[in-house]
């Protein structure tokens, strides 16, 4: 939207399906991390709230369409007067390999794939403060992507899934 305001805006970029330990995307490798309960997002969401009640907008992304929708629900339920925007053309591939997409949605292909994640990150790109798990690397690079490159003052992090790593480290703080 032509109004957002990064310095007003949540990112929460989720990442789920086949990370997680125990997940049934079948083809794809076993899970690499026991992905945080959506609760643990929405949890950072009213952290940043609390900490800046002039926030108004939400950006939420997901290769999961499943864990997309149902956040959704808990933010419509627990926040209804927040603005959430969505990349209202991403594949959602239930996945994050670019690999056999066909298998996971009809009629993905890896142009579409690649579209909807650049779109992605492109949308976060409008956000101050990012609900992250740093066991991923894709939602550690868009935290360290906006902090570089992003629209907002300055940029926050709330990490629900820690990982130890100079990425997860920038991605939580920035560069030194």
């Amino acid at each position: 939207p032509s109004d957002l305001n990064p310095d007003r805006t949540i990112g929460v970029p989720i990442r789920r399906s086949d990370k997680c330990r125990g997940h049934n995307v079948e083809g794809s490798a076993g899970g690499e991390m026991k992905c945080p309960p959506l609760e643990a997002y929405l949890h950072g969401v009213k952290v940043f709230i609390e900490f800046d009640p002039l926030i108004e907008n939400i950006i939420l992304t997901s290769e999961d369409k499943a864990a997309c929708d149902e956040f959704l629900e808990l933010l419509k339920k627990e926040l209804p007067a927040l603005r959430v925007v969505l990349n209202v053309g991403d594949v959602q591939q239930g996945t994050g390999s670019g690999s056999k997409l066909e298998s996971y949605v009809a009629g993905a292909a890896n142009a579409n794939v690649i579209a909807s994640a650049l779109t992605s990150m492109h949308m976060h790109m409008r956000a101050r403060y990012f609900v992250i798990t740093t066991m991923s690397t894709w939602t550690s690079t868009i935290a360290t992507m906006a902090r570089e490159y992003g629209f907002a003052s300055n940029v926050y992090t709330f990490d629900i899934g820690p990982n130890h790593n100079n990425l997860a480290n920038i991605a939580r703080s920035g560069s030194p």
